[in-house]
Parts: structure tokens; sequence; C-alpha cells
């Protein structure tokens, strides 16, 4: 292709202002080529909370006219070549790729950028248009797609690199999100659930007493100034049983308890919250099951990888999931009933299509409301959520401690040194608790992501027969696998091997178990030619990754570095055999773990002790482990008490 076939703007026929871009499901043209905004309502099912709607007013108005006939040729293209329209984010993503390169092209003139020294001026532009202060991956995939396609549509013929664009503009690595320490991520989850089970019985005369307020509201139209204090003084007036809950317009009582809800359904699905915002007061279902004993699932949309197009998706849940959307589904009624007043209203009136007509309604029927009922409405779904979860999360007031501070730094490498001790959590967002979900997963034992399906329990609420039932989703069609969470969970099986061996080989000074004690001779003679580790990060990382490098953590303490091994010297409180395990590891860290437990051990020792012959043979296995444990403890120089207690009624022989 030469740069005489490329098709500059000043060819084109201005497309006429009656040329329709965009239609509704009866075919009828809703938005035309150089209107300010293009609606897709009638193109595609749009989300729950997703604007359906493209906003041309923040294009500088030099470009606007030029942009909008661009991208209406790229949509013929598209729809000539894939026999469908794009969708309403593909479009969007295009319009926004079209203003960043013509800011940096000062035109709209794209037929210039085959000439290799205007692109070249034009990739300096770009990268002194982001200030040297870099740029997310999303940003260079906009620029890239929309160069891309008007390569594709002979608009110019260019060779876009990524690779060298995103080093020009200097791809900033994203800051993961957080996964918040154990203790701290407990009492916030049983603060939310409290809220739950208080509130969950005064639901209904909740929504009555702000039905009343409301009206209270509506029916004072006296003079302005004084109307608040009117309002406010009849709202104090109001009498009531619901325990800690004042009667308020501001929607800051309902946001309370509403904010604590997301946090338990987000806590035990693991869901984003633009999925969360989805769910309505008949998404909590149980499948199988009786007697009350089926799986407990939610069912919502979910958008990802799907070109802003909803899917019908299914998460696992908690019971007191089914208790959070009741609550608040049932105190937002009040705002229900007059939203869909407001939208029968505007249908009747003919100033919102029969599309938007049922996205509306759609989207009132969801649990989480927008509680911003005195203002003009975008959407009728809470956007906020994220925000009022953190606010909920301050008042909470929750300090870290030292663990919590070492914790965070452990799981959150890219933050480390973002939490200091006495201080709360830098942020806390929705998409904290996905992170959180599968960090919990993988950290804590809660099984793999292959054999338990992206769920997890908390170890502070009752999760009776919840594995029971896992088992029985492998058979289940309905139940989507979240493959995005399923690659965060892998990704964190990574890091948490990576700190593993870390630990093994970096940080601890002392090493014990046959294992150990190898690693620890080899790291000596690496140590002494001059290396200062044993090994890097990024070298454990890429063994750990290709599976080289393996390691189970044991419960007992230490780790076990043969992923093979089928000896159960790890799971109970004797040895299993009277051999000690050849690729037993255990660090300074972890002998503190086995300090501990074998404190725990004496205590029900002696509390067993009690000269029953029945417990003699419990009680000398018993007295092995901590023995043995005493061993261990003694190598890594920790202060302990020496276990010379007897089994009582048995003749007693201190081992060495």
């Amino acid at each position: 292709m030469t740069h005489s076939l490329t098709v500059n703007l000043t060819e084109i026929p201005a497309l006429d202002s009656t040329y329709a871009v965009t239609f509704d499901s009866e075919g009828n043209a809703l938005s035309y080529v150089y209107d300010d905004y293009w609606d897709f309502s009638g193109m595609q099912k749009m989300a729950v909370g997703k604007h359906h709607k493209i906003n041309f007013l923040m294009i500088e108005p030099e470009f606007q006219r030029d942009i909008k006939t661009t991208l209406a040729c790229l949509c013929g293209f598209y729809k000539k070549r894939e026999s469908k329209y794009p969708s309403k984010a593909q479009v969007n993503n295009w319009s926004k790729g079209l203003q960043k390169v013509a800011q940096a092209l000062g035109s709209c003139n794209w037929h210039q950028l085959t000439d290799k020294a205007v692109f070249r001026k034009f990739e300096k532009n770009l990268a002194r248009d982001t200030g040297g202060q870099g740029v997310s991956e999303s940003y260079v995939y906009t620029i890239t797609t929309a160069l891309n396609k008007l390569n594709e549509c002979h608009f110019c013929v260019v060779e876009v690199d990524g690779v060298k664009l995103s080093k020009l503009l200097n791809v900033l690595e994203g800051s993961q999100s957080i996964a918040i320490p154990i203790n701290i991520y407990s009492e916030v989850v049983a603060n939310a659930v409290g809220v739950v089970e208080r509130y969950f019985p005064y639901r209904h005369e909740i929504n009555s007493l702000m039905e009343e307020a409301l009206s209270i509201r509506e029916q004072d139209s006296g003079e302005l100034t004084s109307r608040a204090q009117r309002i406010n003084r009849k709202l104090k007036k109001i009498e009531h049983n619901v325990p800690d809950f004042k009667v308020r317009m501001n929607g800051t009582e309902i946001a309370r308890v509403m904010s604590n809800c997301a946090i338990v359904v987000l806590a035990f699905t693991g869901m984003r919250v633009g999925e969360l915002v989805s769910l309505t007061a008949d998404s909590y279902s149980e499948i199988g099951g009786k007697d009350g004993k089926g799986i407990p699932v939610v069912k919502g949309e979910t958008t990802k990888a799907n070109e802003g197009k909803p899917l019908i998706v299914t998460w696992q849940t908690h019971p007191i999931t089914k208790d959070a959307l009741e609550l608040v589904h049932t105190i937002t009624n009040y705002l229900r009933v007059r939203y869909k007043s407001i939208v029968e209203t505007e249908f009747k009136q003919g100033s919102i299509s029969a599309d938007n007509y049922k996205h509306q309604l759609r989207e009132i029927e969801s649990v989480f409301l927008n509680l911003g009922f005195q203002l003009k409405q975008t959407t009728y779904v809470n956007k906020h959520l994220s925000r009022k979860i953190f606010k909920q999360f301050e008042e909470l007031s929750l300090q870290a401690s030292d663990a919590d501070v070492e914790e965070f730094d452990r799981l959150n490498p890219t933050r480390a040194g973002q939490l200091d001790c006495g201080c709360s959590l830098p942020r806390l967002s929705a998409h904290d608790f996905r992170r959180t979900f599968a960090v919990f997963f993988k950290r804590y034992g809660f099984g793999t992501a292959a054999s338990i399906k992206f769920q997890y329990k908390h170890a502070n609420i009752n999760m009776s027969n919840y594995y029971a039932n896992n088992a029985r989703l492998q058979a289940m069609e309905d139940v989507l696998m979240d493959h995005d969470l399923l690659k965060v969970m892998n990704d964190e099986g990574i890091e948490m091997g990576v700190d593993i061996f870390d630990d093994i080989f970096n940080k601890s000074e002392t090493l014990s178990g046959a294992g150990g004690e190898r690693i620890a001779k080899d790291k000596f003679e690496q140590l002494q030619d001059g290396h200062k580790v044993y090994m890097s990060r990024d070298e454990i990382k890429s063994l750990v990754s290709d599976g080289t490098l393996s390691v189970v953590k044991l419960p007992t303490g230490g780790y076990c570095m043969n992923a093979t091994c089928s000896r159960v010297c790890g799971i109970g409180q004797f040895a299993g055999e009277i051999k000690p395990c050849e690729h037993q590891v255990v660090t300074d860290k972890e002998a503190k773990v086995i300090l501990r437990q074998n404190k725990r051990l004496i205590q029900s020792f002696r509390d067993m002790n009690t000269g029953d012959p029945m417990m003699n043979s419990i009680l000398v296995g018993m007295k092995q482990r901590i023995l043995r444990n005493e061993l261990t403890i003694k190598k890594h120089n920790l202060r302990y008490e020496e276990f010379y207690d007897a089994v009582k009624g048995v003749m007693d022989v201190k081992e060495a």
C-alpha cells in the first residue's frame, strides 16, 4: 500500500446531518452522526449501572466533527466485515483513542501519519503530552487501537509498535488491590455481619420510617430558607423502635446499612462492585439438596471480557448473603416506588425510548439503589459504593498492629511501607475484598483454585456444610467459573511460594530439619563466595512459576519441599514415622510457630494427664511430639522451658 491510497478526510464527502448512526430495537434512528451524544440503548442490552450514551462534548470543538465522521466510517467498515455493529464500549474506546491521536498530531488529517517524519514528531508529542509522568497500559492500548483502526480503514499507513510506544510513554506498573491483613479483615466483616443481624428484624419498619420522612418532605412546600429546619423538627418527632437509627433525609443512615450489606456480599462471593449492583431481591437461591441443605448461590451480571455486554453468572455464597440482600432491598423500597413512578411518567411523555424504559426499570430492581433521590438521576443504581465502603471502614477506626503491618507488607509488596503501626489502611475499596478473597483461599489453605471453584469461608462465622455442598459444584453447569479470579488465585499462590523460599533461602539465620540443613550448608558455601543472597526474589519467582521449586506448608510448622510426598508427618500430634522426613525445612519464623504449638500441646498434655490408663498411649505420643519439638526449638536459639512431665502410671524415660 502506498501513501496515495490513504484516505484524506477532506476527500470524503461531508456526511449529511441526518445520517443515522444508532437505532432503537425497532430500527428507528436514535442518533445522528453530528449529535453531541450517540445513544446505544437500542443497539445492545446495557449492563446495570452502565451509561448507554457516548458523550462527544468532552472532545475539543475543533476535532469533534472530524472524529464523528471518522467513527461513522470505522463503524461502517466494522459492520461490513463482521456483519454486526460494534458495541458501545468499542466505539467509545475508538473515540478516546482518536482524540488522543488528534491532540498529538494537531489535527484530524490522519493521512499525515503515513509520513515517517510526521509520525516520529507525533510520537514525541505523545510523550510530551504525558509530561513524563508515565501512563497506564490501557492508555497505550487505546492509542494503538485507534491507530490500527485508522490503518485498517486506509486513513493512513502506519506500523504501530506497541512495545516501543509503551517504553516511549513510560508505562507504569499498576498497584495491586490491597490484600487486607486477616485480623483487620475479620473485624470489618464481623462488624458488617453484626449490622445485618441487628437491622434485619427491623427492615420493614425502617422502610416505613423513610416513607413517612419522604412524605413530610414532599408535603412541605413553604419558604425554602426555613424549610429544612421545619422538616428536621418534624423528623425528630417520629417515634420508632429501631436501635441506633436516626431518621434523616440525607441518606446517611440508609447508606450505612447499605454499605455493610455490600461488604457482606463482597466478602462471601468475591464479585466485583460492578457485578454487585446488578443483584436483585431474587438473586439469592439454593440449588439442589433437601431440608435446607442446598448450595447457596447468587446470580448477577458481569461484563468482563464481553465488550460491555452483560452475561448472567453465578457465585456460590453463604446464607448470610440472603439476609443482606433482603435487608437492603426492603429498606430502599420507599425510593423504588418513586423511581418507578418517575420512569413511567417519562415514558408516557415520550422523553425516553422503550429500550431506555426497560433498562431503567431493570436498574430500579437493583437492591443497591442510588440514594440521591432529590438529584437528577443518570443511573438508578448506587455508583459510589466503594466510597461509602471506605467511609464505613474509616468510622471503625481500626489501627494496625506490628503483626498487621508485617502481614500487609508481605501480601502487598508493591505497597510495602504504606501501612504503619497504629494507623489505618491507606484505602479500602470494593475490589480490595476481591483480592483478599483470593488471598484467603491460597494463604490460609481453604483449597486449590482447581478444586474449590473460587469460594472460601471466614474463621469467625459459622460455615457448616459449606464444603460438603461445594463438592456438588463440579457437576453444576450453571455455576460459571470465574477465570479472572482463578488467575488472581494462581498468581497469589506463586507469590506465596516466593515468600516462603525467600524466607528459607535469604531471611532465616538458622535452618533445621534434614532438608533445611542441606540448604544451610549450600547457602553458607555460596555466601562465602561473595554472594549477597542465596537466590534473588526474581530468580525464585521464575523457578516457582515453572514448577522447578515447590513447597508444602505443614500445619504443624515448617515446610516439606517434596511436592509429591505421601507421608502424614505434618497432620497430627504424633510423629508419622520414626525416621525424620529428609525433605522437611524449618525456618526461624516457623520455629516460633512450633514453639507456640508446643506450649499449647504441653497444656493439653497436662489437662489430660489424670492417671486414666485409657489415655496412656495418647499421652506417650504427645510427649514424644513435645520432646521432638524441643530439639527443633533449641536449634533456633529460642527461649523455652524444658518439659519433664511424666505420664502418670507409666515408667518414664527422658528421650534424648
